[in-house]
């Protein structure tokens, strides 16, 4: 189950998200590290990362 920090920081980033008009195309949380991930944007190019605190970061892959 995701955090109460983490419940209030996925509305805030599906919110800012939606008020730029960039769509959602995956929302998932990972029970294993307890992390909820965030796909977005219109060529899926917006990755976000909520971590169990509350905070949240863009993933950036190193490999590209």
């Amino acid at each position: 189950m995701p955090s109460h920090e983490q419940a209030i920081a996925s509305v805030c980033v599906c919110q800012s998200l939606s008020d730029m008009l960039q769509p959602i195309h995956l929302f998932r949380y990972d029970p294993l590290y307890k992390h909820i991930y965030i796909l977005a944007g219109n060529n899926e190019g917006i990755e976000i990362i909520i971590f169990e605190q509350g905070n949240w970061e863009f993933y950036e892959d190193d490999e590209t």
